[in-house]
């Protein structure tokens, strides 16, 4: 079923099409993993969108959601963020690794406080170039300025297989918080 979709005009007078967006699936986390398997390859591109929280127990103020495609790990894949934190901002990246990670808010931080965030997957579909992510997401612990973040991230898969599958994971191994919530859509 399409999603009502924004008309605008851009620069060059082209629109965005109502009915761009397509609900594939919506999945509600009670800890452990998430996963979205059996994604059609109809779409141009995939969006993931969340409102969640990892069970992570130490005190680290931004905790972090793994994005893996079609279960492979490994070291296929790269991220990369800019991070603002109260005044200070941050930047940094990772090359070779097990997972494309997305900022999340931590349960330990302040309970029944959730992190939001947009992931968009570039040709998602394409068998013949490595995957690109873009996201943005923030967290908002409710207490000092300096606690609460926003991020742009961006992410590589290496592989030109088709994803299929998408599998998030929570930080360190410790489990996605209950009530989280995730939709993927598919966008023409």
């Amino acid at each position: 079923m399409p999603i009502p979709g924004i008309v605008a005009s851009g620069i060059s007078g082209s629109k965005i099409a109502t009915g761009a967006f397509y609900s594939i699936a919506t999945a509600a986390a009670s800890g452990g993993t998430v996963t979205f398997s059996s994604i059609p390859s109809t779409y141009k591109n995939l969006q993931l969108r969340f409102i969640a929280q990892d069970t992570y127990a130490m005190s680290e103020n931004t905790q972090n959601l793994g994005i893996t495609f079609n279960g492979a790990g490994g070291t296929a894949y790269s991220w990369h963020y800019l991070l603002g934190r109260g005044s200070s901002p941050f930047a940094s990246g990772t090359a070779s690794t097990s997972e494309i990670r997305i900022l999340c808010e931590p349960s330990s931080i302040t309970a029944g406080i959730y992190g939001v965030g947009i992931l968009d997957i570039i040709d998602y579909a394409s068998t013949s170039k490595y995957k690109t992510t873009r996201a943005i997401a923030g967290v908002d612990w409710n207490s000092t300025a300096g606690d609460n973040a926003i991020g742009l991230f961006s992410g590589l898969w290496q592989s030109t297989a088709a994803i299929n599958s998408i599998t998030i994971t929570a930080f360190g191994g410790s489990g996605i918080g209950n009530s989280s919530t995730f939709a993927l859509y598919g966008i023409n």
